[in-house]
């Protein structure tokens, strides 16, 4: 455990992360002004450290003093962490840390190749890993995980107005800044530096969750009294002020992150694939209840649900999502259950997002829309049907395909993989077509589409043809889909049977030329 004399306890008492829940120090040190060091570091054991790198661009050199306040920002970090996951039922588990032998945290100072201009904060992030992947690859022994933490010092030339520099996750990078006064003595503080101790230090330990797998979210409106603001949120201006905790979802996704485990292993964050196959939902008691089954080549560690207000689903729109967390039911069997107490607001329309966690700290998200009216969720539209076997199923012809969207991605179980028209060398515009052959007469009665994650361009008004021979036609209808990810049943006019389905779109989502679906079934009750 590290042990610290210092304005540490102050910190745990008043905030911890940005997001959802608050932690409060039950045994405040009784010396916080005697900065004794470190006796030992809880986790130095720990197989997988965060890196922590110190970036200087070749026109500027280090901030004073930075390694000892960067360590105390980071050793409180660690503490943070074991607080809130401890609390949520994962033990005092944190992020290691690499340390030298005298318990030090060991920062790679590393001097770039550019100056400062090189490194903005918009576009800056990329040209920095770009360095670092090098760097990396010429001293692997100085990885020590595949996270990275990364500052650099402020550019702005002001040290009460610092800025200018990368500051936000980069996949499994994260950055932050660093600045004349950024000391964790000032946090608690009711005074200039104070507010920007929680700004840039609470703003550190904000982006660092993303480093470590975290996307945003809301604390629950029922936790808010007792917890605070969650980390992930908007804990960063609240860190050192006021509660601020790390949420159960986002406690599950560190505790499955590789620099928080105890045991190594040689697959971390590789493919993994989740399919839900049943899924149902209801609004009773005043709960959104939700239940359902699925099937993974992984093995699910714990299942967390998005409740995300519109807009949703795209960079920075998740801020207001409110999260909860499941262990599966034996191996296939998740359910769910949200009081309405919780939410904020009960209108308009929600993103409800299911994210499985593997053993390998890989993550499979699926998405499905619903809406509040009158503030009753309309939670059964996200409800499965019985499917039919498509084993004898094949797509015989298509008007354009891309080499990494072939059309046979329709029929694999995968929304991971897609058709999509061509675009790359050529942009052919609507109409666009495919043939299914079903491999016998079916009798059919509608058609189920699902869309991949990302919507732009996704087919809109389309019309659908039959036959039993593949050279004669009938129309069965012209049809729409909406912008969502849900799966979205299409009931024809009536019960059909035919062998061949010819789909011609007439236009997309966005007015693109081309086009894309992830997943195309069939349902005949």
């Amino acid at each position: 455990m590290i042990k610290y004399k210092t304005l540490y306890s102050l910190v745990l008492l008043m905030v911890i992360s940005c997001t959802k829940d608050t932690v409060t120090d039950s045994n405040p040190d009784p010396d916080p002004g005697n900065n004794t060091g470190i006796v030992e570091n809880e986790w130095k054991d720990n197989p997988y450290k965060l890196n922590v790198v110190y970036f200087v661009p070749n026109d500027m050199t280090p901030v004073a003093d930075y390694e000892a306040r960067i360590e105390k920002i980071m050793f409180d970090a660690q503490e943070f962490f074991a607080i809130n996951l401890e609390r949520e039922g994962y033990g005092r588990t944190s992020f290691g840390l690499d340390l030298t032998n005298e318990g030090k945290l060991n920062i790679i100072t590393i001097t770039g190749q550019q100056g400062k201009s090189a490194y903005p904060y918009s576009g800056g992030g990329g040209v920095v890993v770009t360095e670092l992947e090098a760097y990396f690859n010429q001293h692997p022994d100085k990885k020590k995980s595949e996270h990275t933490l990364v500052l650099l010092p402020s550019t702005s030339g002001d040290p009460l107005n610092p800025g200018g520099v990368p500051f936000y996750g980069y996949g499994r990078y994260c950055f932050a800044l660093d600045y004349e006064h950024m000391d964790a003595k000032y946090l608690g503080q009711n005074t200039n530096l104070g507010n920007l101790a929680t700004k840039w230090i609470g703003g550190l330990v904000h982006e660092l969750g993303h480093g470590l797998n975290a996307p945003h979210n809301r604390e629950l409106k029922s936790l808010k009294p007792t917890l605070g603001t969650a980390l992930m949120g908007t804990g960063n201006s609240s860190y050192g002020k006021s509660p601020t905790f790390i949420t159960a979802a986002h406690s599950a996704i560190f505790a499955n992150s590789q620099t928080f485990r105890t045991s190594t292993r040689s697959d971390w964050y590789s493919g993994a694939s989740t399919k839900i196959t049943n899924i149902k939902g209801k609004f009773e008691g005043n709960k959104i209840i939700v239940a359902g089954n699925f099937t993974s080549n992984s093995q699910v560690t714990a299942i967390n649900i998005w409740h995300d207000p519109h807009p949703a689903g795209a960079a920075n729109q998740d801020y207001d999502a409110l999260s909860y967390t499941s262990l599966p039911i034996g191996q296939d069997s998740l359910y769910f259950e949200s009081s309405l107490d919780d939410f904020y607001d009960l209108n308009g329309k929600y993103q409800l997002r299911f994210s499985f966690l593997h053993e390998n700290g890989s993550r499979v998200t699926r998405a499905y829309e619903y809406e509040f009216i009158n503030n009753i969720p309309t939670i059964e539209v996200i409800n499965t049907r019985d499917l039919m076997d498509r084993s004898t199923w094949s797509i015989i012809d298509v008007d354009s395909e891309e080499d990494n969207g072939p059309v046979s991605g329709l029929l694999d179980g995968d929304v991971a993989s897609f058709w999509h028209t061509q675009w790359k060398n050529t942009l052919p515009n609507h109409p666009h077509y495919f043939v299914l052959d079903m491999g016998a007469v079916t009798t059919i009665k509608g058609f189920a589409f699902e869309n991949r994650s990302s919507l732009n361009g996704s087919i809109k008004d389309f019309e659908m043809f039959k036959s039993n021979d593949g050279v004669n036609w009938t129309s069965i209808g012209t049809y729409s889909l909406a912008q969502v990810q849900n799966v979205q049943y299409v009931d024809l006019a009536s019960v059909q049977s035919f062998r061949y389905m010819k789909l011609v779109t007439l236009n997309s989502h966005g007015d693109f030329s081309y086009t894309h679906l992830a997943e195309l079934n069939a349902y005949n009750n």
